[in-house]
């Protein structure tokens, strides 16, 4: 292979492997890299700092989920699906949920793969299904007070093992749907549920400036 294509690979490898970067100011987030999962945006209340500042120990208050659009397709599709495709994925998600049954809500490996290729053209037929009416494109600014392109809002509560559940009860909204208060702590949580830790911290100080900062951390082995 050319040494200098082997290069121009290894640079995007190493340019995808960096940790992202992020700018948060009163309108909105600005990260290097583009918003594909969504977040969590969290009122904390700190009891401990670390010697930069940081906060190392809190508790949750108000608790809100930025993320694309289609992933309330669930809640928003009713206005929006024609009743040919509400049939469609109404009978696919049955079959799928047939299917997990059948593997013991195990998909995947030895012993767990029975009807595996059915399971996957449902979910690809839904998630086509979807995709049609929710198109999504990534972004890397995301608005507190101005519409976002393809991304919702929802205040979200707790549910089981520190998990958190979307509230409907609350409606869906094109912005953030609270202020944010000065010398308040705000927690952004972009970590995924496998091995990446990605928080950033900041507060609006008394004279509007942001103090922010960034907590990355990949965990290996996991």
């Amino acid at each position: 292979m050319n040494i200098r294509i082997t290069y121009f690979i290894i640079f995007l490898i190493l340019c995808g492997c960096s940790d992202p970067s992020y700018q948060i100011t009163q309108d909105g987030i600005n990260r290097d890299k583009p918003i594909q999962d969504g977040f969590d945006l969290i009122e904390i209340f700190v009891t401990e700092f670390n010697e930069e500042g940081r906060p190392t120990k809190y508790t949750d208050g108000t608790s809100l989920f930025c993320g694309p659009t289609k992933g309330f397709s669930g809640h928003l599709g009713e206005n929006v699906f024609s009743q040919t495709e509400k049939s469609l994925i109404s009978k696919n998600r049955k079959k799928m949920n047939t299917i997990m049954a059948l593997n013991g809500n195990s998909l995947g490996g030895e012993g767990h793969d029975k009807r595996i290729m059915e399971y996957i053209d449902s979910k690809n037929l839904i998630d086509s299904i979807v995709s049609e009416n929710f198109p999504f494109e990534a972004q890397r600014k995301i608005g507190f007070f101005e519409k976002s392109e393809n991304y919702k809002w929802v205040f979200t509560k707790d549910g089981v093992a520190d998990l958190k559940f979307y509230d409907y009860s609350k409606n869906v909204f094109d912005t953030l749907p609270m202020d944010l208060k000065k010398n308040q702590w705000y927690l952004l949580n972009f970590s995924n549920a496998s091995n990446i830790i990605d928080k950033v911290f900041f507060r609006v100080k008394e004279n509007g400036e942001i103090e922010q900062f960034e907590y990355y951390k990949v965990i290996m082995g996991v």
